[in-house]
């Protein structure tokens, strides 16, 4: 029988003469931890492993958190613009110095800043690209809310003054917090660097460790790393991200552009989608890979997607049947009980009801509602995440509001985690200076409120 697979991703589109359906693999994190560890999804904290002679802490249970979102993110249609829009709005018009003043207003005293412009400092900014290590902060703060930064002092600082020469960014993948193994502190002491994510075997032999940056003696190592981040609630060691709830949600819009295209192809005989779980192939892999072992012969990826490939053909041959499908389900089903929770890890095939404007009714409506549940889990007004109702417009003063809003509610602890490490470096470098860098925000007006030679429209 003649099979053709486009693969989009890891989903793919199977289409035979007799049935053709869809194909997702579904990765929901917190459910997929249950298949990876015998450990809850948040519990972290009592995990440690260890790499040469230090004790790192794994940053998600199973040491992969940053990767599941980047995943998740970027496979996403919606998601990547949306934590690109924040970046934007907090970047606003760009990081200027400033000082800060009390003054007094009609309504009371208001904290006010003055920008200023200073030569010495920006020379020492741009020596080291802080624009280009501004925008991997920022961005890094939207994905995982916090920031891995690393110090870098002159070479002369042993003899001569001391001075912090630059900042470097840290990627969240290959970064983690760490303790010497006899070490008597109950918090990290080290940060521990790799050239490859930290969920890669290679991870544990290709490693540097530096010191965590100490505020009390800014200038004790040559080279310290700084984590500042958003602290979660009940959490030791790292931030728990606000997208972390939303991660399903993601995976549900995800799914829907795969249908859409499906069905635009295959209009007429379209009949099902089958959304596999992610550990049933890890399994499978384990089992090639254990047989290679075996026969003494090189694994390889291809062996898997051959596999899934003559896998998939076996159920294009079970589909084509109607009378073959609940017995496909049957079989292929499995049901694990914790405790008194009920959990289902097996297969779902879905039958797709060939009343066509239904069934796109209900994927569209799905795929709007994933849509606000990530614009409300990354904290973003949806008249700013243009994520508004279908074919509606949010006016202009309700975007004006939301931005207000934003200006006021959700600039000052996002600024203060990303500017952590470039204001303690002006403070221990140009002490007498007194000087901060910050994002340069301008308050909204109503079009209405301005005159109209300098109205948007006639700029």
């Amino acid at each position: 029988m003649s099979m053709n697979i486009e693969y989009i991703g890891r989903d793919a589109i199977i289409d035979t003469p007799d049935v053709a359906f869809t194909y997702q693999v579904s990765e929901t994190p917190r459910d997929f931890y249950k298949f990876k560890t015998d450990n809850n999804g948040l519990d972290w904290d009592n995990q440690t492993s260890f790499i040469g002679d230090y004790l790192v802490y794994p940053y998600g249970a199973n040491n992969d958190l940053p990767d599941i979102i980047k995943k998740a993110v970027q496979e996403n249609s919606m998601a990547p613009g949306t934590m690109k829009k924040k970046t934007q709005l907090i970047w606003g018009l760009g990081p200027v110095l400033y000082t800060e003043k009390i003054v007094e207003t009609d309504t009371g005293n208001k904290r006010i800043r003055l920008t200023q412009e200073d030569d010495e400092i920006m020379k020492w900014l741009e020596s080291w690209d802080y624009l280009e290590y501004l925008i991997k902060a920022c961005t890094d703060f939207q994905h995982i809310e916090g920031v891995f930064s690393k110090f870098e002092l002159s070479k002369g600082s042993r003899v001569g003054s001391p001075f912090i020469a630059k900042i470097e960014h840290l990627f969240p993948d290959r970064t983690r917090l760490a303790s010497k193994k006899n070490s008597k502190s109950k918090k990290p002491t080290h940060a521990i660097t790799s050239e490859c994510s930290f969920g890669k075997v290679q991870s544990l032999s290709d490693y540097k460790a530096y010191a965590l940056f100490d505020f009390l003696n800014p200038f004790a190592n040559p080279n310290a790393v700084l984590y500042s981040n958003f602290y979660s609630f009940c959490t030791d060691y790292y931030t728990v991200p606000d997208i972390y709830g939303s991660l399903e949600w993601l995976n549900r819009s995800t799914s829907v552009p795969l249908i859409f295209k499906a069905l635009s192809k295959n209009s007429i005989n379209l009949k099902y989608h089958i959304i596999s779980p992610q550990a049933f192939w890890d399994k499978k892999e384990s089992d090639i890979k254990a047989n290679c072992v075996k026969l003494g012969v090189t694994y390889k990826n291809s062996m898997l997607l051959d596999y899934q490939k003559q896998f998939l053909e076996k159920i294009s041959v079970v589909l084509s049947g109607d009378e073959n499908t609940g017995k496909y389900l049957h079989t292929t089903k499995s049901f694990t009980v914790e405790g008194t929770n009920l959990i289902e890890h097996g297969w779902e095939i879905k039958v797709i009801d060939q009343n066509i404007k239904d069934f796109v009714s209900a994927q569209i409506s799905i795929s709007q509602r994933a849509d606000h549940a990530l614009s409300a889990g990354l904290n973003l007004h949806s008249a700013l995440g243009n994520v508004s109702e279908s074919g509606k417009n949010d006016s202009g003063s309700e975007q004006i509001y939301a931005l207000k809003t934003f200006l006021q509610t959700g600039i000052d602890i996002p600024e203060m985690i990303i500017m952590k490490a470039v204001n303690y470096a002006l403070k221990v470098n140009f002490p007498k200076k007194k000087l901060k860098l910050g994002f340069y925000h301008e308050t909204p007006e109503k079009e209405q409120d301005i005159s109209p030679k300098n109205r948007l429209i006639n700029t």
